[in-house]
């Protein structure tokens, strides 16, 4: 009980903002302040946009995270989300595209030409255990093996293997050649550069090597980033123009030469499993590089957003040796150039001087 006389305190209230009590940093003066209740990184402040943004950025980051892989031939990290059901889908309207644009132009396969690519990209495939080509002949497998081996454990042989679709076009005006889903396309403008079939066997290879990291699913999985980027500059009020020429220089262009890149190193790796020359790699970009200076006006679609051919040849040069030694290490490889050899020993014979026929290395 409070005695009489004692004095009375009444507490005074303020209405002063707690957020103005703050400590003085040191080597602060004192009586500054500085107010940071408008900086960026304050959420309290930020616009219905400016919130509706960061939930995108905060959602888009988890969702790319969670649907990043790696391309199981070289290791790099990619992201990629292609469901099954879509990829059937695109598989069955690319094909149909393909034969609407092309269907006309395309060899029949009894032609000379087109057995001759049918033969190299059976090779291909059939050496890297890739599946068949879709034709009324049995497989090709032995080429080079024993033809009484028996390949029931071979998931060439297997009726589950992939069934690839071949298209010769004849054009002679597009230098180009493309493997998508299954499908594999050869202008005839190519086959110049090709020079011979060491060198169709590179080119072929880079193709199929797209094909084999999937990088047709993986610029479909890109056009959802790309989505998502546009929106979000949409959104904070960025001009769209801007934003679509930043997204090409930043991520469609550099996603597309490392694509080229692997399929580079891919498809030396493949062709080299089939038995094939890895030097005509390089080669062939070489010759690329010199009827691309002489021919400006040539419709070389094989180019575009292509890495220059020096960074091209240089990397090449550098696999050689790899390549080289997964060609030596498949026995049949082995037996194969035996077979050339003693074949090239008997012409020398006959015509009374070496033949440098296949030009084996």
């Amino acid at each position: 009980m409070r005695p009489p006389n004692a004095p009375t305190f009444s507490r005074q209230f303020t209405s002063t903002s707690s957020k103005q009590r703050r400590y003085v940093r040191f080597g602060e003066q004192p009586g500054t302040y500085t107010d940071t209740s408008n900086r960026w990184w304050n959420a309290s402040k930020w616009s219905t946009r400016q919130r509706v943004a960061a939930g995108i950025v905060t959602l888009g980051g988890v969702y790319y995270v969670t649907h990043l892989e790696q391309v199981p031939e070289t290791g790099r990290w990619r992201f990629m989300d292609v469901s099954p059901e879509m990829k059937t889908r695109l598989e069955e309207t690319a094909r149909k595209e393909l034969m609407e644009e092309f269907g006309a132009k395309t060899l029949p396969p009894n032609h000379a030409l087109t057995r001759h690519v049918h033969r190299i990209v059976s090779r291909i495939l059939e050496a890297n255990h890739l599946g068949t080509l879709k034709t009324s002949t049995p497989p090709s497998k032995t080429w080079f093996s024993d033809p009484f081996q028996s390949h029931a454990d071979d998931p060439i042989a297997s009726p589950n293997a992939r069934q690839w679709e071949l298209m010769v076009v004849k054009d002679d005006k597009i230098v180009n050649a493309m493997a998508s889903f299954g499908t594999v396309i050869v202008f005839t403008g190519i086959l110049p550069m090709a020079k011979d079939e060491e060198g169709l066997a590179a080119i072929l290879g880079h193709e199929i090597g797209h094909a084999v990291a999937q990088h047709s699913l993986e610029r479909y999985s890109s056009t959802k980033i790309l989505l998502a980027l546009t929106t979000l500059v949409s959104i904070i009020g960025l001009d769209f123009g801007l934003s679509r020429a930043l997204s090409t220089l930043v991520f469609d262009l550099p996603n597309s030469r490392k694509q080229e890149l692997e399929a580079d190193a891919i498809g030396m790796r493949l062709a080299a499993q089939a038995c094939y020359d890895p030097r005509a790699a390089p080669e062939v970009f070489t010759r690329m590089e010199q009827i691309d200076k002489a021919n400006r006006g040539l419709n070389v679609n094989f180019l575009h957003t292509h890495p220059t051919f020096e960074t091209r040849v240089e990397r090449l040069n550098k696999l050689l040796p790899d390549a080289y030694a997964i060609r030596d290490g498949n026995p049949d490889c082995v037996n194969l150039r035996e077979q050339v050899s003693g074949f090239r020993d008997a012409m020398g014979l006959v015509r009374g001087a070496p033949s440098t026929i296949w030009g084996w290395a």
